[in-house]
């Protein structure tokens, strides 16, 4: 099994710095000022850490090495013997921070200063300061709340804490796209290109807005940096005639006239710019590339001390309906919430076909170099959808965003024979926009058993509609057959819609027999049993709790079409074979519950029911599933130190409960991280610290969950501890 890294990101410093001459009692102060990072971001600076040292007999000179351990990739930029350009090592001894020269080398997890010789003041004291070290923040998820990056220091000199927070990674680019339509006779194109007569020509326009999620989320380019922060809008869809225009530059919310095409609660305005005012712009940038790398962003002049209007627009360029843009941030108040919007102008001479044009947006340049890099810019982002912002901005409810109306009439049930024609299934669905602008709706289809025999007359659309569902039982067996329809679409407020749909489908009639010498004996249908079922990482039988992992132990377990429910919601499958299933227990069952009936279906053929126990908790510790801090698995051979972390991957816990760990019967073990393994599905990772003071050999370890007033406790784990 191959797990990931840690979502909790730890630092550790190791090696010494070992003085000539060191006598009497000594001591490092550590301290650190944690910002917040982009979660989105593949480059993030994480806060200085702070040593101040005390030398009771003051030495004359400090010498050794000092290495960083991080626990997610270092993501600096490094020249080709693969030393950082940015991350510093600094020392004080009493006139102000100053580079120490020593270079830091950087590795896939770590950052070292080699070699270092500093002279040390008479009085003992030396401030040293490690600064700009990168890390891959995606790696740690993302989410509206702060997720704490945390540092473990070791080092020989004593410390006054261990453990200190260099940053929170949240989530912090939201946006909002809002389209009101082109009319059946297109959008004019004025023949002078500006925002002033575009807007004057009638021109058709799609809004685009974004907001940070934090003060300082967006960023000019800064000391390091390749480039700003930038957007990256992908266009496609259009019409071959389609002609599209985006503002050379764009005023922010803060600016002195903000940006602003007239469709988002705001006057329709061309956006002024006071240069040196330190409110948010962006500029276009010229040549990037599709993942909005390279490229120089437009350079805006200045003509007298006033506000600049920012009237310009250039073209998109388009390739079979479709095209990019990228922006740039170039000023930003960092100390404040900031948002900014722009129109996105379509010409068009007139409509000769339905068409439905799409944009999505990311921040950029997006790339796919997860660690250090010779090449790659800086900053760099993963590739991550934003949600709304409506709720920053405060106009959820504003009346001209699109609201989703899904009203039903019938059943949507029928009966079908086995191999039959395209049935309709009786009832219809109506779609309408009870709010402002363009909806775009879709409707995706969960099947529940079986796959591909529902048909609708149109899967997606704009603004009103009627849709028929049609039932297709050329390739089904006889058996129930359920599926849910999902309407989507509109803005904020709008929920999606489920409508359940069933189909019964009766054997097909058998017809006639004519005589003849021999018939064959009809093989019978093979029956689908399940003889236990264990949990996923024991392999033992045991309670099974919603979201964790479990396995299905029978016979004839595998087909085309196989599915497992848990009191009819259905478990997400990960592995299967003729006699073994492995699942996810569905997330949605309720945690009071203490069984379940499980019934297993390969291929139109379901099992009896099975009864399932339950628990609010589990924990178990899969085999092979601890690994020491330098990612190799703990075994004899590789035994774990004290002081180090460990990485525990178990099933069972439930993201509600408090968790801690026993080692050789020491209990109450606080985790440094207890959470969902990244791309484990049911996975929970626990890391915590060694303690000191055990024997060498094998110990048991044991991992508690506190659900509700009740703990629950894994079996013993053998740890090897050296």
């Amino acid at each position: 099994m191959m797990f990931h890294r840690l979502f909790s990101l730890t630092v550790v410093l190791t090696g010494s710095l070992l003085a000539q001459v060191q006598t009497g009692p000594s001591q490092c102060s550590v301290s650190t000022s944690p910002p917040l990072v982009r979660s989105e971001g593949v480059t993030e600076r994480v806060g200085d850490i702070l040593l101040q040292c005390s030398f009771g007999n003051a030495p004359t000179t400090l010498t050794g090495s000092l290495e960083v351990f991080l626990s997610s990739p270092v993501t600096n930029p490094i020249n080709a013997s693969g030393v950082a350009s940015d991350a510093l090592l600094l020392m004080n001894s009493g006139s102000g921070y100053v580079p120490t020269g020593v270079p830091g080398v950087v590795g896939s997890q770590s950052v070292t200063f080699n070699n270092i010789n500093l002279p040390v003041p008479s009085g003992g004291q030396i401030n040293l300061k490690i600064s700009s070290i990168r890390v891959n923040a995606s790696q740690l998820g993302g989410g509206p709340n702060p997720t704490p990056i945390t540092a473990n220091l070791s080092f020989n000199i004593p410390l006054n804490q261990s453990q200190v927070t260099v940053a929170y990674a949240q989530k912090s680019l939201y946006d909002t796209i809002y389209d009101t339509g082109i009319t059946c006779v297109g959008s004019p194109v004025p023949s002078v290109l500006s925002v002033t007569n575009l807007y004057a020509a009638g021109t058709a326009l799609a809004s685009t807005r974004f907001t940070d999620g934090f003060a300082g989320a967006f960023q000019p380019r800064g000391s390091g940096d390749t480039n700003g922060t930038r957007f990256l809008m992908q266009y496609s869809g259009f019409p071959t005639q389609t002609q599209v225009y985006l503002p050379d530059f764009v005023a922010g919310s803060d600016a002195a006239v903000p940006t602003s095409g007239g469709d988002l609660g705001m006057p329709q305005a061309v956006g002024q710019y006071l240069p040196g005012s330190g409110t948010l712009l962006l500029a276009r940038v010229l040549n990037a590339d599709n993942t909005g790398t390279g490229g120089t962003p437009a350079t805006l002049t200045a003509s007298g001390s006033g506000a600049i209007t920012l009237d310009s627009v250039s073209p998109v360029l388009l390739t079979n309906g479709g095209g990019y843009a990228v922006y740039e941030v170039v000023d930003a108040n960092l100390g404040a919430l900031e948002s900014v919007q722009f129109p996105t102008f379509i010409g068009i001479s007139n409509i000769t076909a339905a068409a439905v044009a799409q944009e999505t947006v990311s921040y950029a340049p997006v790339s796919s170099a997860p660690t250090a890099s010779q090449t790659a810019p800086v900053p760099r982002f993963k590739a991550t959808t934003p949600t709304s912002d409506c709720s920053i901005v405060g106009d959820c409810n504003a009346g001209y965003f699109p609201v989703l109306g899904v009203e039903t009439i019938g059943n949507f049930s029928a009966t079908v024979t086995a191999g039959g024609n395209t049935t309709e299934v009786p009832g219809n669905i109506y779609i309408g926009n009870n709010g402002g602008g363009i909806l775009n709706w879709a409707i995706t289809v969960n099947y529940l058993q079986g796959s591909g025999w529902i048909l609708l007359d149109y899967p997606s659309g704009e603004n009103n509609a009627t849709v028929r569902v049609w039932a297709k039982p050329q390739n089904l067996t006889a058996g129930t057959y359920l599926a849910n329809l999902v309407v989507s679409g509109g803005g904020p407020m709008s929920a999606p819609v489920s409508i359940p749909v069933t189909v019964i489908v009766q054997p097909a009639p058998t017809p006639t027999p004519t005589p003849t010498p021999a018939q064959p004996t009809p093989t019978p249908t093979p029956s689908v049993t399940v003889s236990s079922v264990v949990n996923a990482a024991s392999l033992t039988i045991a309670p099974l709790v919603p979201g964790s992992l479990g396995t299905v132990m029978g016979s004839n377990l595998a087909g085309k079409v196989v599915a497992v429910t848990f009191d009819s919601a259905p478990a997400t499958l990960l592995y299967n074979s003729p006699t073994q299933i492995n699942l996810q227990v569905p997330a949605s069952l309720d945690p009071s519950k203490t069984s379940s009936s499980m019934v297993v279906t390969v291929d139109g053929v379901s099992s009896n029911p099975y009864t399932v126990v339950l628990a609010p908790a589990s924990p178990s510790i899969f085999n092979g599933g601890v690994l020491n801090q330098d990612y190799s698995a703990n075994a004899p051979t590789t035994a774990a130190a004290a002081g180090t972390i460990l990485q525990i991957f178990a099933t069972g816990i439930p993201a509600s409960a408090l968790v801690t760990v026993e080692i050789a019967g020491q209990g109450s073990l606080t985790p440094v991280y207890a959470g969902p393994a990244p791309g484990l599905a049911g996975v929970q990772q626990v890391d915590v610290a060694v303690p000191s003071g055990l024997a060498s050999g094998a110990t048991p370890l044991v991992i508690c969950a506190l659900a509700g007033s009740q703990q629950y406790c894994s079996a013993n784990y053998t740890l090897y501890v050296k």
